[in-house]
């Protein structure tokens, strides 16, 4: 995996000191020109290589303190994709590579797919998801055993982020680069998140032998399955910091909160509904060359959830890495 990461950002580096600013750049309605403009060609194609590391875990609160599970090497593989943005659209597709799995162990047979669609405004931004994961393994928050690798993960959502400082902070420079932030800003974000997320194996207990009929569980001994419908408010900041007389820039993006969720799940044979308060955490990092014909970056992202269902809690801890390459093209005639 190590190797992996050495050659994405060699690539890169290599890529990006050979960049000249190129001064192709417009005003914005309703923007400080000063701060935020856009691209002679505002439209662009893309398409970005990338490794994850996934891990999702279960607990139980009559074990001792909650413990969260940092072990990146559960699920793991290589992806691929492509996006486009043109107008006021933003959407992107990615799937997994077969046979990239870093474990010694033949556990992790991951196979995922990624559906993004995003539309925004100067005050708005909305993007909606559809991630669907197979073969994910689940662990004991301290690996005391693991699940056979054939659970089912999917996750449906819609963040729409409200934007503060609109007029010198540009929200697209920053996760799209389809725009350009001409001096450094940041602006406080305020994210709903509505979601549903189910986790299962067509019938199957989650839980192996014996941890299936072990009582510190409660009711989620010989647990099915889990779906839960709820939504999360994610107070955030966005900052684009650009090094002056370049194209370079370095844009993070951090959101922490909670919300509602409602836990439907099914144990030995009986089904159970729990209301609870979900937590969640993401940090991006976008840092690259924002060209006005092409752009090229690297993307860092970090999310982590928290899903109490007295006794047992849900984790989740999922890390990427990738590099982008995006060309732009004007509007089709």
């Amino acid at each position: 995996m190590f190797a992996r990461v050495s050659l994405i950002l060699s690539v890169y580096l290599s890529g990006a000191l050979f960049c000249k600013a190129q001064p192709e750049l417009l005003p914005i309605p309703k923007t400080d020109s000063n701060f935020v403009r856009k691209h002679l060609r505002p439209n662009e194609i893309r398409c970005f290589y990338g490794l994850q590391g996934n891990n999702l875990s279960l607990g139980t609160t009559r074990n001792g303190a909650e413990n969260f599970n940092g072990d990146l090497y559960t699920n793991t593989n290589d992806y691929i994709g492509f996006g486009l943005s043109y107008k006021w659209f933003d959407g992107e597709a990615s799937f997994s590579l077969p046979g990239t799995t870093y474990l010694n162990q033949e556990r992790s047979t991951l196979n995922q797919y990624k559906l993004v669609a995003g539309y925004s405004t100067r005050k708005l931004a909305f993007r909606g998801y559809l991630l669907d994961n197979k073969g994910v393994v689940l662990t004991g928050t301290e690996n005391e055993f693991y699940s056979s690798p054939s659970l089912h993960e999917v996750r449906v959502g819609l963040q729409v982020t409200y934007i503060f400082n609109s007029t010198r902070f540009s929200y697209r420079a920053n996760l799209y680069q389809s725009e350009y932030q001409e001096n450094t800003a940041g602006s406080f974000l305020f994210r709903i998140e509505p979601f549903y997320r189910e986790l299962g194996s067509k019938g199957e207990r989650i839980l192996p032998e014996p941890y299936t009929l072990r009582p510190e569980f409660g009711d989620q001994v010989g647990l099915v399955y889990i779906k839960a419908p709820g939504f999360l408010l994610l107070p955030g900041y966005g900052f684009n910091f650009v090094i002056p007389n370049s194209r370079l820039f370095i844009s993070p993006m951090v959101f922490a909160g909670c919300g509602p969720a409602f836990n439907v799940y099914k144990a030995n044979e009986d089904k159970y509904r729990i209301r609870n308060m979900e937590y969640a955490a993401y940090f991006n990092l976008n840092m690259g060359y924002n060209g006005s014909r092409y752009y090229s970056k690297l993307e860092f992202n970090w999310t982590a959830g928290y899903d109490p269902i007295n006794p047992s809690y849900l984790t989740s801890n999922h890390l990427t890495l990738s590099l982008w390459v995006g060309i732009r093209f004007s509007d089709l005639r």
